[in-house]
């Protein structure tokens, strides 16, 4: 046979391999098996490739055989395939993102086609090898006069090259870094490019393309973790360094009026496209984009595309800097606190280096308030809350006017008991930055356990509305407040759309619980409560004060969803003595 149609043959087992072990570890996630519509996808596009499929699955067959859609379906008007498997490939990329891989199954952008992705290059195949029975005949090693094989001293060869690669690598790190401490400050944010919007020649469509590009500069500059390349200034040392990544925009103006806005924000480093979006802007929306608040949000916001892309391609890297602030947000997104410990010493020596940085010290105290919570009569819980408070003030008093240092402070008065000061600094946090779905959630969060529903639940809805991707908190709280009010069915189906409740668990299952008694099934509401009670480690019967305070940090809303959770009937009436 061919030596090169053996090799693809070879490649081609590999690959079906890799899907076949994957699918298996993804249905079985948490994240999948709450996303039943999603694994169903996942399993369509995986049993296509598994099956020979010759070319990328067609968005009809998506939509009729993975997605339930009837034979009429019509994809030239329904975009429900592409919207469904734009969901899927951001739950690969946050399954991925908290999981160590070698290899991965991703679904490219622009293509409905399930690939494998190794995380280097895999193994290559030599194409020149010798005949087999050359190859594995024995020749004198001359060292010792064993046999050895000829392949054999090609892979001792390889790893020997690698070996003095590696040896000279580290030579060069310590002769460039010994004596040379002062240059090794923390990493920089990334830079964003925001490129002029492609459009038409005509006056109007050149306005329109100014107000675009207006909106998506004002919107992405007022985050905290990326810089806009247009705001760099010879002399602050960064100067010389390129963007990181580039937002490409173009307007089509369509013959009915509205205008078609493509987004997609490229990679510089390899020139590959990360995300895109389109959207639909009606005259009446033009100059002011308001439709572009969520994507805007998507790209720049403490877990957006950007941060995930620094994590997704360097899981590991905890430097000073920027990959620290990945890492928190990642964590702190994710509700993970495997890396806490290792978060708060990158964190600790980011300080050291930048002692006025409000966002790295804004960050460290969200930790230490974590560390109180549930530790909080104790002397190391006390000590933790008063460190969060001091850090969130030094946060504060080295920038007054900025969203981190404003709710750094906020969210300090909150914890604090202090719900007028909690509000205003809030509330001023967040007219600097409306794009936040995380100012909006938390504050709508923070004013509902201040008992001013009607201020809150408007925020929780906007932070959904913002990134619906990556919902959290507030989606999990405006269940919540919606199962309170009567709506019930709303509450299901938000908790429904959630793509990854696994990494909000207690809270997921206690609305949940509490949903399905409004709904009058107390079976299934009981049968979750257990569940709880099982994941907290805690007996039946013991009072949901004592359950929540394993996953709540206040008081005030510890004690509301306890009286929730009895007068629902989902556990016992008595209060505790």
């Amino acid at each position: 046979m061919d030596r090169t149609k053996a090799n693809d043959i070879d490649a081609a087992a590999d690959a079906e391999r890799i899907i076949g072990e994957e699918l298996e570890r993804l249905l079985a996630s948490p994240l999948f098996v709450r996303s039943p519509v999603l694994s169903r996808l996942l399993q369509f596009l995986a049993e296509h490739q598994l099956r020979g499929g010759r070319g990328v699955p067609k968005a009809y067959a998506i939509a009729t055989e993975a997605l339930g859609r009837s034979a009429d379906f019509d994809p030239a008007v329904d975009s429900y395939p592409r919207v469904m498997v734009g969901r899927l490939r951001s739950l690969l990329d946050r399954y991925y993102a908290d999981t160590a891989w070698v290899h991965r199954l991703r679904v490219p952008q622009g293509s409905y086609e399930l690939v494998v992705q190794h995380r280097a290059s895999p193994p290559a195949r030599v194409a020149a090898e010798e005949d087999d029975v050359t190859a594995a005949a024995p020749v004198a090693d001359p060292a010792t006069g064993a046999g050895v094989t000829s392949r054999q001293r090609r892979r001792w060869r390889a790893w020997g090259i690698a070996a003095a690669a590696a040896l000279l690598a580290a030579l060069a790190a310590w002769w460039w870094f010994d004596g040379r401490e002062d240059l090794r400050g923390p990493e920089p944010l990334p830079i964003l490019e925001v490129s002029a919007p492609s459009a038409g020649d005509t006056p109007v469509s050149r306005a329109i393309a100014r107000a675009l590009d207006g909106k998506l500069r004002d919107g992405l500059r007022r985050f905290d973790l990326v810089d806009l390349l247009s705001a760099r200034r010879p002399g602050t040392g960064v100067s010389a360094r390129g963007a990181d990544y580039r937002l490409d925009s173009s307007i089509v103006r369509t013959s009915e009026g509205p205008v078609d806005v493509t987004l997609v924000l490229n990679r510089v480093s390899d020139q590959r496209a990360i995300w895109s979006t389109q959207l639909r802007v009606t005259d009446d929306q033009i100059p002011e984009f308001g439709t572009l608040a969520p994507a805007i949000a998507q790209i720049a916001g403490d877990y957006g595309i950007i941060v995930r892309d620094q994590v997704q391609r360097e899981p590991e890297n905890f430097a000073p800097g920027y990959p620290c602030l990945a890492q928190f947000n990642r964590m702190r997104q994710m509700r993970s606190m495997t890396n806490a410990r290792q978060v708060e010493a990158c964190l600790r020596a980011s300080i050291e280096d930048k002692p006025r940085d409000a966002a790295l010290l804004g960050a460290l105290s969200w930790l230490r308030f974590g560390d109180w919570q549930p530790r909080r009569e104790t002397p190391e819980g006390k000590a933790a809350f008063a460190e969060a408070r001091r850090l969130a003030r030094a946060a504060y008093e080295n920038a007054p006017n900025s969203t981190v240092g404003l709710f750094a402070m906020a969210r300090a008065h909150f914890y604090a008991g202090d719900c007028q000061s909690g509000v205003a600094m809030g509330d001023a946090a967040r007219l600097l930055n409306p794009y936040d779905a995380d100012i909006a959630g938390f504050l709508g969060l923070f004013k509902a356990a201040c008992g001013d529903a009607a201020a809150a639940l408007p925020l929780l809805k906007r932070s959904v509305e913002l990134d619906p991707s990556y919902a959290g908190v507030p989606a999990v709280t405006l269940a919540f407040m919606l199962a309170q009010s009567g709506d019930a069915d709303g509450a299901l189906a938000l908790l429904d759309r959630m793509p990854a409740p696994s990494n909000l668990e207690p809270q997921y299952l206690m609305v949940r619980a509490i949903v399905f008694a409004r709904k009058g099934d107390m079976a299934q509401a009981r049968r979750l409560w257990r569940q709880l009670l099982d994941y907290t480690r805690k007996p039946v019967g013991t009072p949901p004060e004592e359950v929540l305070r394993q996953f709540m940090i206040t008081p005030a809303v510890i004690a509301r969803a306890a009286e929730v959770l009895r007068a629902s009937g989902v556990v016992s009436a008595e209060p505790p003595d």
